[in-house]
């Protein structure tokens, strides 16, 4: 099997650019069964998040010839990056983002759970979305053995880098980042009236950080009933059709909702009789339309503007990176391992056969069972070899060793 990634997100594309990759779970739920049932397609995870959209792919291996040292092909006749253009309908132009193949998508998807690659250094949340978006394959029965491990070694280098390394000065998340920047542009926070709109997880973190700033926090509902809607503490529910009406009272704004629509357009927020000082939209596609930051007292921020304003702490990066190159190894060592196996039992068979018509054999021709006697023993020693070579085996290694035994006269 080639593992291949292709994929966009906020260190290789603009937020414009990324939404046209924003996908919904049903849309990414549609994506993963049709891939599933292409030509040389084993497996699909789709990871898509409100700052990065990647497609993981395991593609079946065809050889040139049919001789053993053949060269492998990816039996796939389309490129993963234009499998994602043509499912995002996004223009024919060259792809600016990331394609990785191997070793090296193997690598991005261990530092991506780290926290490596998103916009806050080590936030938390990246963790999660990485199980979830394996979680979501396997229920779209669109994995197999080589992403499905893939995937749960990540989330373990992800959770070790949670608990093994602090980042300091950092923010934890982009609602993190989102307050802390209101707070250095707005100045206090405590007071301050706020609506929140969309009550996902993004939403209520970044309501739950308001209040805990002093602000007097809404979060609007599509629909609520009391005892089994989640709301944060101290959050005070308006239904989502009357926004509009809260938001005359706010000072501050936040969208960050799933919508596939503009939650404020330029029209409706021109038409307030007071319109908020700030709004951040943390949604991916964008909920708020880009021209609402064209109105005269109004400051819109987008997933683009916000950023840590402290410097990288080296250490921890150091640390991080030692985290994911670790778990890199552990995979390779499975994959190499699985890889090897139909040469390990070629191996076997090889060495029985060597051992019964060995010169060595002759004197015990006649005895009972000899066959079976050689193969269990022959087959155990191999096993207990490999299995003490286990992380310098490779499929070559093993092949070559099988060719080399091929290759030997009688003894």
């Amino acid at each position: 099997m080639c593992i291949y990634m292709a994929g966009v997100d906020v260190h290789s594309a603009d937020v414009s650019a990324r939404e046209q990759f924003a996908f919904s779970e049903e849309q990414v739920r549609q994506i993963l069964t049709e891939l599933v049932q292409k030509d040389g397609i084993s497996g699909a995870v789709l990871l898509a998040t409100c700052n990065r959209t990647e497609l993981y792919l395991s593609v079946q291996e065809r050889r040139s010839s049919a001789e053993d040292d053949a060269v492998s092909q990816p039996a796939m006749d389309i490129s993963p990056a234009e499998l994602l253009r043509q499912y995002a309908h996004a223009p024919e132009k060259p792809f600016t983002g990331r394609v990785l193949t191997e070793i090296d998508a193997v690598q991005h998807i261990m530092e991506v759970a780290c926290g490596l690659h998103s916009q806050i250094l080590h936030e938390e949340q990246i963790v999660t979305q990485v199980g979830h978006a394996v979680e979501l394959a396997r229920a779209c029965r669109s994995t197999d053995g080589v992403l499905d491990t893939l995937f749960r070694t990540a989330v373990s280098a992800g959770k070790e880098a949670q608990t093994q390394v602090s980042v300091q000065n950092v923010p934890l998340s982009v609602s993190y980042s989102a307050v802390q920047q209101l707070e250095q542009h707005a100045g206090t926070l405590d007071g301050k009236t706020c609506l929140v709109i969309g009550n996902g997880s993004m939403g209520r973190l970044a309501a739950s950080l308001l209040v805990q700033h002093g602000c007097r926090v809404f979060m609007t509902l599509r629909s609520y009933h009391h005892g089994e809607t989640v709301i944060p503490f101290g959050v005070q529910p308006v239904p989502y059709e009357q926004r509009f009406l809260q938001m005359e009272a706010a000072e501050i704004v936040i969208s960050a909702t799933r919508s596939p629509h503009h939650t404020i357009t330029k029209k409706q927020l021109e038409a307030l009789s007071r319109k908020p000082v700030w709004i951040l939209d943390l949604a991916m596609p964008r909920d708020v339309e880009a021209d609402c930051g064209t109105v005269e007292g109004v400051t819109l921020w987008n997933l683009d503007d916000l950023h840590s304003s402290t410097a990288p702490d080296e250490t921890a990066l150091a640390a991080l990176r030692q985290i994911a190159e670790q778990y890199t190894d552990t995979f390779q060592m499975w994959r190499n391992y699985r890889d090897a196996v139909p040469y390990m039992q070629q191996l076997k068979e090889l060495t029985t056969q060597r051992i019964l018509h060995s010169t060595a054999a002759e004197p015990y021709a006649e005895l009972p069972q000899l066959e079976e006697i050689v193969r269990l023993v022959t087959e155990r020693t191999v096993d207990m070899l490999m299995g003490s070579m286990k992380s310098e085996i490779t499929p070559e290694l093993v092949r070559q060793s099988c060719a080399k035994i091929k290759d030997r006269g009688r003894f």
